[in-house]
């Protein structure tokens, strides 16, 4: 094993409290950065083998100034903030992970998912200003409870984080319509097929029948903006967007046109179209919307899943056996 790596960690602020010194030490010498600026990128990876990084944007003007760079680990499935053509062209290496976070992803989605129907978050604001409201009262309808029995939930992305919230949401009482899950299929007029036992439809069809809509996909040319203002007005206008796949899968300005507008009810979102979001975001103004910091990937559990498979995709490169991204 080469004991000679210089491994650098642009973002340990990603990773929480887990202890990685120990871990990646044992294959050369390890550096590690609370966060890095664009401009800190070059002086911090001119000189490296191996850069960890969660978040931090690297593309073929870095990779120009890095010639011994090697290797890129990802400590998340999602790597559109790599240019990983140009990485392979300059001959560098690029693995993610997948499944660390399924349970803890699928979790907040059905949090998520409670909290749209019965709004605890809201009840909560109501009781800290003292009024203790008996809600079996018929006029109280402030904040309107309903029942996750006989809703339909449609699942866009329909991998193991989609599959798992699938599950949850039948126990439920919940009726589940899966978006076919090819890319190429998105926003098309096909027939309903089945595939692995599971009957899967026309986006259009789910968005017109669905009471809350939860999105799973990764960001890629297919997905950017796949739930537009257009999509949204064949939706219920009592129906409800989660998005725990990436902030760019929805047209920011269009949801905020349509949670304003009343087109549709509310939303729920762990991601933003930029992160963190502008502290002027004007999804401030507005009633109808949860936002958490994207935090579903990081329940202690996955964190050190995710970790420990950074180290096998390590592993694997030392042995010559990452096949890597393409």
């Amino acid at each position: 094993m080469d004991k000679n790596l210089k491994i650098v960690y642009l973002d340990r602020i990603t990773a929480g409290p887990i202890d990685l010194k120990e871990k990646f030490s044992k294959y050369g010498k390890y550096i590690e950065y609370e966060d890095t600026d664009s401009s800190e990128i070059d002086e911090r990876i001119k000189d490296v083998d191996v850069v960890i990084t969660t978040r931090i944007k690297l593309g073929k003007k870095q990779f120009e100034k890095a010639e011994k760079l090697k290797l890129i680990l990802i400590t998340a499935t999602g790597f559109n903030h790599i240019d990983v053509k140009s990485a392979n062209e300059f001959g560098i290496k690029v693995a993610n992970v997948s499944g660390y976070s399924t349970n803890s992803v699928a979790q907040l989605a059905i949090t998520f998912l409670l909290n749209e129907l019965t709004p605890v978050n809201k009840y909560y604001e109501e009781v800290k200003e003292g009024k203790w409201i008996n809600v079996a009262v018929p006029e109280y309808q402030k904040y309107p409870i309903d029942d996750a029995d006989g809703k339909i939930l449609g699942i866009v992305g329909f991998g193991n984080i989609g599959k798992r919230v699938a599950q949850v949401a039948e126990i439920l009482g919940m009726k589940v319509m899966v978006v076919k899950n090819n890319e190429k299929d998105y926003g098309k007029t096909n027939s309903v097929i089945e595939k692995d036992g599971i009957l899967q439809y026309d986006l259009d069809e789910v968005l017109e029948k669905c009471d809350v809509l939860t999105l799973h996909v990764p960001l890629t040319d297919s997905t950017r903006n796949l739930i537009n203002l257009e999509k949204m007005k064949k939706m219920k206008k009592s129906a409800v967007i989660l998005n725990l796949a990436r902030g760019p899968v929805i047209n920011q300005e269009d949801l905020y046109f349509a949670l304003k507008n009343k087109i549709i009810k509310s939303a729920a979102v762990d991601v933003t179209s930029v992160e963190p979001i502008e502290k002027n975001s004007k999804l401030f103004e507005l009633d109808n919307i949860l936002i958490t910091p994207h935090i579903a990937w990081k329940s202690e559990k996955s964190m050190i899943k995710l970790m420990d498979d950074v180290e096998k995709n390590l592993k694997l490169f030392l042995e010559g056996k990452l096949e890597g991204l393409k």
